[in-house]
């Protein structure tokens, strides 16, 4: 009787209340049923039954979507029978979230601030506010300064104490990172399609995540590299297209 009880309680949902359960529309869950996403119902007379296994499925699918999986590779995947491990899902979340930096957001009191500032010309403290690698918190007496990324300010620190206009900095600055910000959705996008999703498909998520750890630094490298020999051809360019010195032939003897 316990064990019928048990069974009972495994299956007991209609589709509104496994809607409520996962949040999820019911016309979604219809959708992932007649996709195969979901294992068949149970019946109760004519009406459909829902349980643990799919409450689980679509936690599972909700948890896949989350880490950017597409719907089409996740469908692929639990139709072939391979329901993926949540360790080997959880282990690919962790490294994918990894960072690339230990660069991180610092809090400044004011006077470290002035420290860090030392050196440098008056109205620097407005500049670095205005290119927003410094931000003052607001209400705070005395004030206290949010770094975004330490490295760049000693990097906005050290262009200035070369005589390098900081307005004219921060505008290379952003030209930069809008470049290099298409360039990675781009690439990730590339890396996903071309990449990724055979990893999943032949060996799992266990195998991507291993591959994705030994790419990350031979890509950073790769950037590295590549950015110093466009930045090579840039100047030879820019070389090439100067006039010619002017030509000492025919000046007169000192």
């Amino acid at each position: 009787m316990a064990a019928e009880g048990a069974v009972q309680r495994r299956e007991d949902l209609s589709v509104d209340e496994l809607a409520e359960r996962t949040g999820m529309t019911v016309r979604t869950i219809r959708y992932y049923q007649s996709e195969g996403l979901l294992p068949p119902p149970g019946r109760n007379g004519r009406e459909a039954r829902y349980g643990s296994a799919h409450l689980d499925r679509l936690h599972l699918i909700a948890d896949l979507q989350g880490r950017g999986l597409r719907l089409s590779a996740i469908a692929d995947l639990l139709r072939r029978g391979d329901d993926p491990d949540a360790a080997d899902w959880l282990g690919l979340g962790e490294v994918l979230r990894r960072p690339w930096t230990d660069d991180r957001p610092v809090v400044l009191r004011d006077r470290e601030l002035a420290d860090r500032l030392a050196g440098t010309p008056a109205g620097t403290t407005e500049a670095l506010e205005r290119s927003r690698v410094v931000e003052r918190r607001p209400g705070t007496v005395p004030a206290s300064w949010v770094v975004p990324s330490p490295e760049l300010l000693d990097i906005a620190l050290a262009t200035l104490r070369l005589g390098l206009d900081p307005d004219a900095g921060a505008r290379l600055r952003d030209l930069l990172q809008d470049r290099l910000r298409a360039t990675a959705t781009e690439l990730v996008a590339a890396f996903t399609e071309e990449v990724s999703g055979t990893a999943l498909a032949e060996e799992g998520p266990a195998a991507l995540a291993a591959l994705l750890e030994q790419l990350q630094p031979l890509t950073r490298r790769t950037v590295d590299l590549l950015f110093a020999h466009e930045m090579e051809r840039a100047q030879q360019e820019l070389l090439d297209a100067l006039p010619p010195p002017p030509s000492d032939e025919g000046a007169p003897a000192p």
